[in-house]
């Protein structure tokens, strides 16, 4: 039996679905917090469990061969999320599963954004799990972030960000979520992926796709424009180190690891920021 994690969630359902075309239905379960609101593919079992109730867990995980523990809830502060991992990880442990597979965050190693620090730690854990664990970095949302950019300079006429001349290795969501779901159905111990584009997307590229012209602007203009528009100071704040992180290289390196695992070429980043522009709620 194969356990996904968080498949109410956009990332957690994409793999549960993917996961479905590759094994029998019937060898998948989904656990979620609101059952009531789980839409898994036809077959499927769906259990309740919230990684923040520990308790909830052994039964969610019973039987379990592999568990996916999905971090892919990126608005929990740090050390909430710190905990809820160490707890799942725990349950899987306990409930006798034979392999964990566990996502993390993009370049986690490299990554100086405060709220991501967390994902370091939590790799160190599951290299100490007495079963086998494989690591995978996707960095969910990070197309979704370059889009928000897209999208602001089409409203703007101009697109401005503390961007430098930096660029991200942008994975298609999709195309991680396929590879995450082939990594559940073969054996990959003690492996760590990570599942960047198979190239880089800048913001000169980007503001060519909004039609307009890219001028990289200050930290302090940009943060003074955030909180103009109406952002919460911890907000821009967070957005300023995402900008930071991203000036210094960090996610802006190529692996190849979602080519390997897919066996196929991925979406290139731009194709991957154009699609998040078209699926944004407008």
């Amino acid at each position: 039996m194969i356990i996904v994690t968080g498949a109410n969630g956009p990332f957690g359902r994409l793999v549960a679905e993917h996961l479905a075309r590759l094994v029998p239905a019937g060898d998948i379960a989904v656990s979620v917090r609101d059952a009531g609101k789980a839409e898994p593919p036809a077959g499927v079992q769906v259990r309740t469990a919230d990684f923040g109730a520990p308790e909830s867990l052994p039964k969610a995980f019973e039987g379990a061969g592999t568990v996916f523990v999905n971090a892919t809830y990126y608005g929990t502060p740090p050390e909430v999320r710190a905990g809820h991992m160490r707890s799942a990880l725990d349950a899987a442990v306990a409930a006798g599963a034979r392999r964990i597979v566990v996502t993390s965050w993009a370049d986690a190693g490299r990554s100086t954004i405060p709220s991501t620090l967390d994902f370091a730690r939590t790799e160190r854990l599951v290299e100490e799990l007495p079963v086998d664990w494989t690591i995978v970095r996707v960095g969910y949302g990070l197309a979704a972030a370059l889009a928000r950019d897209v999208i602001a300079g089409r409203r703007d006429g101009v697109l401005t960000a503390p961007a430098g001349n930096a660029a991200l290795a942008v994975g298609a969501t999709a195309d991680q979520a396929e590879a995450v779901a082939r990594i559940l159905t073969t054996k990959h111990d003690k492996m760590r992926y990570d599942l960047t584009g198979p190239d880089t997307v800048g913001w000169d590229e980007l503001a060519a796709m909004a039609g307009v012209e890219y001028r990289p602007e200050p930290e302090a203009a940009y943060r003074a424009r955030c909180l103009r528009a109406g952002f919460p100071e911890r907000a821009a704040d967070q957005l300023l180190d995402l900008y930071a992180a991203i000036r210094s290289g960090w996610a802006g390196t190529p692996t190849g690891d979602l080519e390997r695992l897919l066996g196929r070429h991925p979406v290139l980043a731009r194709a991957a920021v154009r699609e998040a522009v078209d699926g944004w709620a407008w």
